[in-house]
């Protein structure tokens, strides 16, 4: 997995805008854009400010061979991406079925039948489809 690919990620879980990192590096957001299009690398100074601040280190960054082991959602969402289908609507259900799980929102019951309504929601699919294919 490619350097810039490892940030990308890193970034997205601590929901990090690539202008905001880039200020907290000290860096300009110019060149860090050039630094995500791999068009130029980092200093060595630079890269270990931007493996300090995704609690990683610089040589992670730099294997190639190294990779980022990705939660189920960040591997859906680029099974979603590799297919050239467009995503957001993916990662915006997915934020807010994370932001309903996991605020104080809904009781455990709600939670609950939320799960077992997106799963009966599942299942009427899947049962569509095999129809389909009859």
């Amino acid at each position: 997995m490619k350097m810039n690919e490892k940030i990308e990620i890193l970034l997205s879980r601590r929901h990090m805008k690539k202008n905001d990192f880039a200020d907290s590096v000290g860096i300009t957001y110019r060149a860090f854009a050039n630094y995500m299009s791999e068009s130029r690398q980092p200093r060595r100074a630079i890269l270990e400010r931007i493996a300090q601040e995704l609690d990683t280190t610089p040589e992670f960054l730099l294997d190639d061979s190294e990779e980022l082991e990705l939660t189920s959602e960040e591997r859906f969402i680029k099974r979603v991406a590799d297919s050239g289908r467009d995503t957001s609507d993916a990662e915006r259900f997915l934020a807010q079925s994370r932001g309903l799980f996991a605020g104080n929102q809904l009781s455990d019951d709600d939670k609950e039948s939320l799960l077992k309504c997106l799963t009966e929601i599942y299942n009427d699919s899947r049962s569509n489809k095999e129809n389909e294919e009859i």
